[in-house]
């Protein structure tokens, strides 16, 4: 990597190099069991024909925890003025884990000079041809020169790059060529690598990007880019259609050319006026229309006032806001507006790029900027289009979020940039009015703001129609009636995830899909008329809408299981009356199994837990789970354990998702909130209300296929209860976990001290039971309980184990080695418990 920008190269010239920087990248094998400390050498080398001269050994300790899959380090060594340290030559870098070689990487110096746009010192571009393959490419002779491709036939689509070489020493010649489709996405990459003899005045390169099997090049406007020390030196445009076009690619060569004024542009794709006739034809959107058709007016008049000798002190911002749920339009409207700037003369090119957070941010420090800074010169000459823009603020954002450092590109971009571009951000309209608000400078820099209503049930039919007309298609009047009423019904309980046109285009699609299959399960499908063929039944609407009823598994009560799963609830200390409900719980499920009635409707089997610490909340969930698994109630019977941190993001619109795989985690088990209340205490504007709304939903939907349990102190979890009416209805069983007594606080300590092979003799015993009677009478509601007790049994065992250490092997009988005497407890002083005083003055008789 050159300086500190993550841009991966073989070659470089040392009048560009400052400091070159290594990345090792590795998995780690101990993912999500254990933290450890890893010893990372990196050192580099200069090469030579009689060996090697160490250059640099950097040495690192790096800690690594549990929670990293993929481990990546990255050092660099140099001098800050270029060509003074890096100079020609071959050089390797190597890694050492541990002291232990675990690669090498090769990496050359040149000095033919700088590359710019201007000016290549290395070599000229002379021919380029593009042809067609197979993976293993073709011989020179059999090579067909294409400007256009077929998409059904096309596999690898090759490149031959000729080049004259301009040096007189050897050097090494590296080359990235880079796919992209007419959206500015990148198809694929390739790079090669090449030495270059002085002799050598001629050189060809090779490339292709594809696949074996046909087809995977769509019907699209293609361009594919020369890098050369990191310099774009060449565009090279193609097509894919429906045939073969034999041809010689024009090459652009020349990065530099201003776009030409719009009057003398090569007029092509519909007019202005067609461009308006199409907005006027969409369906709804009255007030997008409207507003779109007075602006159009309002920069025609400026130019009107341009051509007069006008002058306008202020530029023309084209930069948008686009309000909206899913399937409102916003895409289609955005394309739209770049063809009607580009009509209009104030977009050189006038196409749409599509970018979201993860094109925008970098995932190291130092990458966002020019990772953003790319996204935009790509989309120069037409609309940049951010969806779902407001990602890129995180909640209680301090200003070191890399979503911050893309939205100040952007504000200096709408300032002080080049211009001849329309950047345009979209999203939902209460996530993206906290996006506008993050920062004060986006509400002045975005002055057209449009806001996207969802479509009405009357405008919904007329998608429908009109996507069953693009598939040759159409409803028979009842079941449009019917699908009408669906829309309406689906319209009046729409949620900010409605997807409007996009759902109906979906539902279209699966009837026609209903309805194919119906045909073919017909006798004699081939003697249907062509009305019959195109006409989509009621019988195939009603099949959209048939709610696919759960049926539970037919799943034996697993007894050896049941019988594990009992003997370990009543193993456990106290808890009679948790131990009690979960009983009858059993019983009840078991009569209604043996008597065939339906489980999963006749009980809530969401819980709530309420306790202090220490309760065993959470080991009574374990045996929940193990219970419902053996009554074959549940799947899996597997325990996903999460809180408020598994559930909520840091990102507007992003803890729906993280909630969503939670629960797809725990299908098929249960799924145990622990500390449930903090998802309710940071008010309407949090996004732990998100969550629990998520979780409800899933609740009603997957009934029966997972199950919740929540967990958390008593005040807490009351308030938590009263903060959504849907929290109360689906949690209709609640099972307290009370403070353990002192004497079931000795029997915890002493099945801890078993589990060590270890017995209290009297004397300690004791004093464990007077310790713990104190600290239970001075308990408030953190009190630890099993937690506390854990705390000072491990202390005990620790002290027992230190006093085993002073003995001599002849004095640690088998007796000795097992007794917990005074000694390992005296450390525990029972303290007198006093009440508190009372507050207020005795009078004197």
């Amino acid at each position: 990597m050159d300086g500190n920008t993550k841009k991966y190269r073989r070659v470089y010239d040392t009048k560009e190099i400052t400091y070159l920087y290594c990345e090792l990248s590795f998995y780690n094998k101990l993912f999500d069991e254990a933290d450890w400390e890893a010893k990372i050498s990196l050192k580099a080398f200069s090469l030579n024909e009689t060996g090697r001269r160490e250059l640099c050994s950097i040495d690192r300790k790096v800690e690594i925890t549990s929670d990293q899959n993929i481990v990546i380090i990255r050092e660099g060594w140099g001098n800050k003025e270029e060509g003074t340290f890096w100079l020609r030559g071959d050089y390797e870098w190597e890694a050492y884990i541990e002291d232990e070689f675990v690669g090498v990487k090769s990496f050359y110096v040149e000095n033919g000079g700088m590359v710019d746009q201007n000016l290549n010192p290395y070599f000229e571009v002379d021919i380029v041809r593009l042809y067609e393959g197979p993976n293993e490419g073709i011989i020179p002779e059999q090579r067909k020169s294409y400007i256009e491709f077929d998409a059904n036939e096309c596999r690898f689509i090759w490149v031959e790059f000729n080049i004259i070489n301009k040096q007189a020493l050897p050097w090494y010649c590296e080359l990235f060529f880079n796919f992209y489709n007419d959206a500015g996405q990148l198809k694929g990459n390739t790079s090669e690598l090449k030495y270059i003899n002085p002799e050598d005045s001629f050189i060809t390169f090779t490339t292709g990007w594809g696949a074996d099997s046909k087809g995977t090049w769509y019907h699209d406007k293609y361009t594919l880019e020369v890098i050369f020390m990191d310099q774009l030196i060449a565009v090279i445009p193609f097509e894919v259609k429906d045939d073969f076009v034999e041809g010689i690619p024009l090459v652009d060569l020349n990065f530099n050319n201003i776009p030409l004024p719009m009057s003398i542009q090569e007029e092509k794709g519909p007019s202005l006026e067609e461009l308006m006739k199409s907005l006027h034809e969409m369906i709804g959107l009255s007030g997008i229309k409207s507003k779109i058709t007075d602006y159009t007016s309002y920069l025609k008049f400026l130019q009107l006032r341009k051509d007069q000798g006008f002058e306008e002190n202020q530029k023309i911002s084209l930069h948008s806001v686009f309000l909206g749920n899913p399937g409102t339009g916003k895409t289609t409207i955005a394309k739209l507006l770049g063809q009607i700037y580009f009509k209009l003369g104030l977009l050189s090119k006038g196409k749409v790029t599509e970018a979201g957070r993860a094109e925008l941010c970098g995932k190291y420090i130092g990458q966002t900027a020019p990772q953003t800074k790319e996204v935009i010169e790509k989309a120069r000459g037409g609309v940049l289009f951010i969806d779902e823009a407001y990602s890129l603020v995180r909640e209680g954002d301090t200003g070191q979020d890399f979503g911050r450092e893309v939205i100040e590109v952007l504000l200096k971009e709408m300032s002080d940039g080049p211009g001849d571009l329309a950047i345009i951000v979209a999203g939902y309209p209460k996530e993206m009015n906290h996006f506008l608000a993050s920062n004060p400078g986006l509400k002045s820099r975005f002055n057209l703001l449009f806001e996207f209503p969802d479509y009405l049930p009357q405008e919904l039919i007329q998608i429908a129609e009109l996507a069953a007309e693009k598939r040759y298609v159409k409803f028979a009047e009842d079941s449009k009636k019917f699908l009408s009423e669906k829309l309406t019904e689906a319209y009046r309980n729409r949620s900010k995830a409605f997807g409007n046109a996009r759902m109906v285009t979906g539902l279209v699609e699966e009837a026609k899909m209903n309805m194919g299959l119906r045909v073919m399960k017909s006798q004699n499908p081939e003697t249907l008329t062509a009305e019959q063929l195109q006409t989509i039944e009621l019988e195939d609407v009603k099949q959209l809408f048939k709610n696919s009823s759960l049926v539970s598994p037919d799943i034996p009560v697993d007894e050896l299981l049941l019988q594990e799963a009992l003997s370990e609830l009543n193993k456990l200390s106290g808890l009679e009356e948790v131990k009690n409900d979960l009983l009858e719980m059993v019983k009840l499920v078991r009569f209604y199994i043996e008597t065939g009635r339906d489980v999963l409707n006749k009980f809530s089997l969401h819980t709530v837990f309420t306790g202090n610490p220490g309760t065993g909340k959470t080991s009574v969930a374990r045996i929940i789970s193990k219970i419902y698994k053996a009554l074959g109630i549940l799947e899996r019977g597997h325990l996903v354990e999460t809180d408020r941190q598994g559930l909520v993001a840091g990102y507007i619109g992003q803890t729906a998702i993280k909630t969503m795989e939670q629960i797809e985690k725990a299908h098929g088990g249960v799924l145990f909130i622990d500390e449930a209340y903090a998802l309710s205490e940071g008010g309407n504007s949090d996004f732990g209300k998100e969550a629990i709304e998520t979780l409800l939903k899933q609740m009603e939907d997957k009934r029966g296929q997972f199950i919740v349990v929540v967990a958390g102190y008593v005040d807490n979890m009351r308030v938590f209860m009263e903060a959504n009416p849907g929290l109360k209805s689906r949690f209709d069983k609640v099972l307290e976990f009370n403070d353990y007594e002192p004497s079931e606080l000795f029997s915890i300590a002493l099945n801890m001290l078993a589990e060590e092979n270890l017995t209290p003799d009297e004397e300690a015993s004791l004093r464990l039971k007077e310790y713990l009677n104190s600290i239970f009478l001075k308990r408030d509601k953190f009190f630890g309980n099993a937690r506390s007790v854990r705390k000072v049994i491990k202390e005990a065992i620790r002290n027992q184990h230190l006093r085993m250490a002073s003995l001599s092997g002849e004095e640690r009988t088998t007796e000795v080695l097992q007794m917990l005497t005074i000694e390992d407890v005296k450390s525990f002083i029972p303290e007198t418990y006093q009440p508190a005083g009372r507050i207020g003055f005795r009078l004197g008789s």
